[in-house]
């Protein structure tokens, strides 16, 4: 379908006013639609149809634009076996004009909330940071993507809450889990990790829900939809891989410096963002404690000082290891475990796009910040209550604790094979003579 922009009246004075009209052929009808634009001639290009010398030149060819969209949907939904008529085509525009006014189209709701964004707040009432809002973004130019590449097959496709239903949030869901949205490059396009993936269809669906705050007809499959996350693989050290790192002397400075920081994550269980803000007048040295407010949570943790941590302060004069970016502590940190040595093979397992893949990697390539809260937890995990545990961590949710809860394959090991020696005491000593059982069960320490 051609669609044309023509000035009525083309006998008036060069000084008057003309209506511009959207002109189209439509199965051999001829259908307008007054744009409710008035230009002067020297306004209006005719062959680019495009409105020029004119102060709002770009809004007015937006609208254009817009226009032209419509009747172009016009003509994809219009049923084959019917006939257009001036009445439908005037009434289509009419009611798809009204819907954008009130903002109640599929993406002037996703333009709303994002327009929304800087005045939104998080749960401990700080503004949003820049980091989420690019996240909104990418969201929502991946769902103007995938509504251009369904056009592709569909004719006429446009998203709309009211149709939005779980089918289609299914194929969206592998649309961003493969990567679809990205750019293709020399590597190809990289899927994207499950847990990814979970976090962006959140955002799709915080759409739905403005939409029906909105008052706006909703498909509600959403809120059965499986979008749960799969459980994170943690990897931390062992207590004898902790020892190593506590005794080792860096061979520089710099290395010197994550060791140190490395060594109060492990033994106060802080998140890197208080580990980098830590300051002296956080320690009470006479009560034995760490009191200090968490960034992430607002809330206050008091800490028990480890012995440890209190000697390494009294060598170094109480003076505090020097804060750096938690980018350059990671790879700073990978460089200090490859020289102590600490390279056990780990093997993990993630879902990346719909597949699971498992790799094997060398434990200094896997070291981070989270290791030490993760070490915090699993070695006092079963020794003191767990509330306790996370009253030092700050976890608020028991099943977020358990998450930070990890042993290494020969620490679980080490656990049955001490439970199997208790519980068949008497049958590995049965047929001994007393003595000989006596000495058994004092091996085992019965």
């Amino acid at each position: 379908m051609n669609i044309n922009f023509y000035l009525l009246d083309a006998k008036k004075p060069a000084d008057t006013p003309r209506s511009l009209y959207l002109a189209c052929y439509l199965k051999a009808k001829l259908l307008r639609y007054n744009t409710g634009i008035h230009l002067l001639a020297a306004q209006w290009d005719s062959h680019k149809m495009r409105v020029v010398n004119h102060k709002d030149k770009n809004v007015l060819n937006g609208k254009l634009a817009d226009l032209a969209s419509i009747a172009r949907e016009y003509e994809d939904t219009l049923p084959l076996t019917e006939k257009p008529t001036q009445e439908s085509f005037k009434n289509f525009f009419w009611v798809k004009l009204k819907l954008i006014e009130e903002g109640k189209t599929f993406f002037a709701v996703v333009e709303d909330v994002l327009l929304n964004l800087p005045t939104r707040e998080n749960r401990n009432h700080e503004v949003i940071t820049e980091k989420s809002m690019k996240k909104y973004r990418l969201v929502a130019e991946a769902l103007h993507k995938f509504e251009e590449d369904k056009r592709k097959v569909y004719k006429g496709f446009q998203l709309d809450f009211k149709t939005f239903d779980g089918k289609l949030i299914k194929e969206f869901d592998w649309y961003l889990s493969e990567g679809k949205d990205k750019a293709d490059t020399k590597q190809g396009v990289k899927p994207r990790a499950h847990n990814t993936v979970v976090r962006y269809l959140e955002i799709l669906f915080h759409f739905f829900c403005e939409a029906e705050r909105k008052g706006i007809e909703i498909c509600k499959d959403f809120q059965d939809y499986d979008n749960s996350k799969t459980k994170p693989q943690n990897v931390t050290i062992t207590d004898e891989e902790f020892e190593r790192i506590y005794r080792h002397k860096a061979s520089n400075e710099r290395l010197e410096n994550v060791r140190q920081l490395f060594v109060i994550a492990c033994t106060t269980g802080l998140r890197y963002s208080d580990l980098e803000t830590l300051q002296n007048n956080h320690f009470n040295y006479s009560e034995g404690t760490i009191q200090r407010i968490q960034r992430k949570t607002n809330q206050s943790v008091n800490i028990a000082l480890n012995p440890l941590l209190e000697k390494m302060l009294e060598e170094n004069h109480n003076v505090l290891p020097k804060p750096i970016c938690n980018q350059d502590f990671n790879r700073y940190l990978k460089e200090l475990f490859k020289e102590i040595g600490l390279d056990r093979n780990v093997q993990v397992s993630n879902v990346v796009g719909k597949k699971r893949v498992v790799t094997d990697y060398k434990l200094y390539e896997l070291a981070s910040s989270k290791m030490g809260r993760r070490y915090l937890c699993s070695s006092l995990a079963g020794k003191v209550p767990d509330r306790t545990i996370m009253a030092m961590s700050g976890h608020h949710s028991v099943s977020a604790f358990h998450s930070y809860l990890c042993n290494t394959q020969e620490q679980e090991r080490e656990a049955v094979m001490d439970i199997w020696q208790r519980k068949y005491c008497d049958l590995l000593c049965g047929d001994l003579h007393i003595d000989e059982a006596q000495v058994t069960r004092e091996l085992l320490n019965i």
